[in-house]
């Protein structure tokens, strides 16, 4: 496992350590009891073959290191996920007990799919894809997630090079681009991947613990990773896509056509106009093609070769903002810059794209993303009844709903109840199982299970220190859980629109906009008429 002998020395002398030994020529083992580095005991035991190390007390002669040990169940899960690496990796009988319960047992003979199945019970084996490559010098290998699978973190994303689990961000991004558009936006696959290099031709030394490596020629990696998880999507799914490639070049000397939008979330008059360039080769548009990929080795177009006017400027949602085109007034009306004088002089026109509302002001045009909106009002009925009323009220379930969690995820809700009992989440575990008996009155039992999920890993990777934040990070994935999505038949949008408008709310909760305008000057500009 990568274990060296002067991290157990270092080890012996933080802890009480109990050490027994035996080879399998040899009738009995040998143990050893050691406290703060020295050998108090050494004795002749019966004993299986094999080494058993034993750790107690951890720092119990460093004071000023032990307080900086978190509880014993956080502590705990650290250890589960070295656990799960070292099951990933090593093809041998490993059993797992943590608190005088069997967490895992893995078997010599266990497939790599099998293992995943063991540690993510979320997953099935039809949700699994196994990749393969082999050449005369990189070997890649492992398993991926079916592109609609994945969690919105890569906590399940896992890449090990000759066998020693590393960390680079990179590759999880060269994952993520081998799987183009078909995966959706803030999904992150699971990947298990293995990849075997010549010693000589990575350097293992770049960080204090190994987890950092550099290749001699990463670029050669990530494009062969990239092609080897194309193929095999290509292979074991249903979708359709074409990638495009380098080979399509376009024609510098054609025109090019332009339009401008103002996006009523600037901050400035400078950064209104968004400008955007789009060179328009002849091609049929609505040709369709039923193939997977025209040609699966050729590289992406680099994100940076963009046709975006370099005056584009990127919004920044902040805690503040300017609501520029309307006025906000206590007879539930709304007064805009110009010419619209109350919310009625607003009318729906319809929905376009089955996510967009069409929205026709006095003199100018709104889209408005209903999800998003209705996301925002959500989100703020809710943070309203936690911060008023000192929590949500749950709806308690005809029928419990049963989730399985992996090991990590399990830990960290049943440690944080309290936490979810404020949500309006009631659970308890049963058999290792979570079992949720309420939920708040927004969340559907359909939305439940990945409410769950998405909360756990809120709480793994948040900054426990600041309550309020993470609270109101959980309300924002809860408020996206509930709202309407697309394709939904959207009801109420006259009295959602009309609340927007009154409480000046310009963002969803994760801070992406809720509408843009166009005025109908500016299309009279575009037609030519003025």
């Amino acid at each position: 496992f990568g274990f060296r002998g002067e991290a157990l020395s270092s080890i012996s002398r933080v802890s009480r350590m109990k050490m027994t030994s035996k080879p399998s020529e040899s009738e009995v083992g040998t143990m050893l009891e050691i406290l703060g580095g020295k050998i108090i005991e050494k004795k002749r035991v019966n004993s299986s073959n094999g080494t058993k190390i034993e750790i107690m007390d951890l720092f119990f002669n460093i004071p000023a290191r032990r307080k900086f040990l978190k509880s014993d169940s956080a502590e705990g899960r650290y250890v589960t996920e070295i656990i799960e690496k070292f099951a990933f990796t090593n093809n041998i009988n490993l059993t797992y007990i943590r608190e005088n319960k069997e967490i895992y047992k893995f078997s010599s003979d266990m497939d790599l799919i099998t293992k995943c199945l063991k540690i993510y019970p979320e997953l099935k084996k039809d949700d699994l894809i196994e990749i393969e490559h082999n050449d005369s010098v990189y070997k890649i290998s492992g398993v991926i997630s079916q592109p609609k699978v994945g969690r919105n973190n890569r906590t399940a994303q896992h890449f090990f090079v000759n066998n020693r689990y590393i960390k680079a961000a990179s590759l999880y991004s060269v994952l993520e681009k081998g799987y183009g558009e078909m995966l959706e936006k803030s999904i992150h696959p699971y990947g298990i991947i293995f990849i075997e290099i010549s010693p000589d031709m990575v350097d293992v030394n770049v960080h204090p613990q190994k987890l950092e490596v550099k290749f001699t020629d990463e670029q050669k990696i990530a494009s062969l990773l990239k092609k080897v998880v194309r193929e095999a999507l290509k292979k074991n799914t249903h979708f359709t896509m074409e990638f495009i490639s380098s080979s399509d070049t376009i024609d510098a000397n054609k025109k090019t056509s332009s339009f401008s939008v103002q996006n009523l979330y600037s901050k400035n008059e400078d950064s209104q106009k968004v400008n955007f360039s789009q060179n328009t080769p002849k091609t049929d548009y609505f040709e369709h093609t039923d193939e997977f990929f025209n040609n699966s080795e050729i590289e992406d177009l680099q994100e940076e070769h963009n046709h975006f006017d370099n005056n584009y400027k990127l919004y920044e949602p902040s805690k503040t903002f300017d609501f520029k085109g309307f006025e906000y007034q206590k007879n539930q009306t709304f007064t805009p810059v110009e010419k619209i004088n109350s919310f009625e002089k607003l009318r729906i026109l319809g929905i376009v794209a089955e996510r967009y509302l069409v929205v026709e002001g006095e003199d100018k045009l709104l889209l408005v993303d209903f999800h998003a909106a209705h996301e925002r009002y959500i989100y703020e009925i809710l943070k309203e009844n936690l911060y008023e009323k000192g929590g949500l009220t749950s709806d308690l379930l005809l029928t419990p709903l049963k989730i399985s969690l992996d090991e990590v995820r399990r830990g960290i809700i049943l440690d944080n109840k309290d936490h979810l009992e404020k949500l309006g989440i009631k659970l308890e575990e049963v058999e290792r199982e979570i079992i949720v008996k309420g939920l708040p009155s927004p969340v559907k039992i359909d939305d439940a299970e990945r409410l769950i999920f998405e909360i756990a890993d809120d709480l793994r990777i948040s900054n426990f220190d600041q309550q309020s934040n993470i609270l109101d990070k959980n309300l924002a994935t809860m408020a996206c859980r509930a709202a309407v999505k697309t394709k939904d038949n959207p009801t109420g949008m006259e009295t959602l629109l009309k609340t927007i408008f009154e409480k000046k709310l310009l963002t969803c909760p994760h801070g992406r906009p809720i509408m843009i305008q166009i005025t109908f000057k500016t299309l009279d500009k575009y037609f030519g008429r003025i």
